[in-house]
């Protein structure tokens, strides 16, 4: 017997087996199907459980954040009310409404054509009446003006920081000169005070200091024009500031 013969088979016997090969192979595809959606099922579920979870959690920091803002609106409401009842305790004609506890800063009420002010006797406060002059500009000429000891003209006023020619002429019909400024006791100032005026310069000074220690006081303002330190113009400038 060959071994062929052993694969040989009737009609009926391989109706029979090809029968039973599908059966196992159906049953097969069936088990597949059957465990593939139990798993799924178990998967969704666990999911399902596990986004309740989430939820869960997360309205509950929801809810704990919420809280934390409400707690702290309301202790701030509570002090803001006590402050106020302090407050009004303290001054009970205190206005609540936000626009009374504003600090109403008067206009300044400028100067009309003809009226003027002193060039050497008004502070800051007279200053700023002049149209064109603001509060930077009376701080500075105050300042200025303080250095030298007083202004000696109304054109000095062109050598504060920031006045021009054409702001000049638009203040000066405001001013009047009053003559009172400081004059410096050449011979009795020392070094240091002589040096603060800002018409004198380091050696300026030091040329003064000078002849006081080798000749003596200084007579007039004809001597320091002879000394190469002083120009023409320092001498115009300087010569209302000196005695002597």
């Amino acid at each position: 017997m060959r071994w062929k013969d052993f694969l040989y088979f009737q009609r009926g016997s391989k109706i029979a087996v090809v029968l039973l090969l599908i059966l196992i192979v159906l049953t097969l595809i069936l088990n597949l199907l059957l465990s593939y959606r139990n798993s799924s099922d178990i998967i969704l579920t666990q999911n399902d459980s596990i986004v309740r979870e989430f939820e869960e959690f997360r309205q509950a920091l929801k809810w704990e954040d919420s809280s934390a803002v409400v707690a702290a609106v309301e202790r701030r409401e509570f002090a803001s009310h006590h402050e106020h009842s302090d407050l009004s305790q303290r001054n009970p004609s205190r206005n609540d409404h936000r626009s009374s506890s504003r600090i109403a800063y008067p206009s300044i009420e400028k100067l009309s054509k003809g009226e003027t002010i002193l060039l050497n006797a008004s502070d800051t406060a007279e200053w700023k009446k002049i149209p064109g002059i603001g509060s930077v500009y009376a701080s500075r000429i105050v300042q200025y003006r303080n250095l030298l000891g007083g202004f000696s003209h109304v054109e000095q006023l062109l050598e504060v920081y920031g006045i021009d020619q054409e702001l000049f002429s638009r203040i000066a019909v405001y001013i009047e000169a009053d003559g009172n400024f400081r004059r410096l006791q050449i011979n009795e100032a020392d070094f240091k005070d002589l040096l603060s005026h800002p018409y004198l310069n380091y050696k300026q000074v030091q040329a003064i200091m000078n002849i006081r220690r080798k000749k003596g006081d200084i007579v007039s303002i004809r001597e320091l024009s002879f000394l190469d330190e002083f120009t023409t113009d320092d001498i115009l400038r300087l010569e209302p500031y000196l005695e002597f």
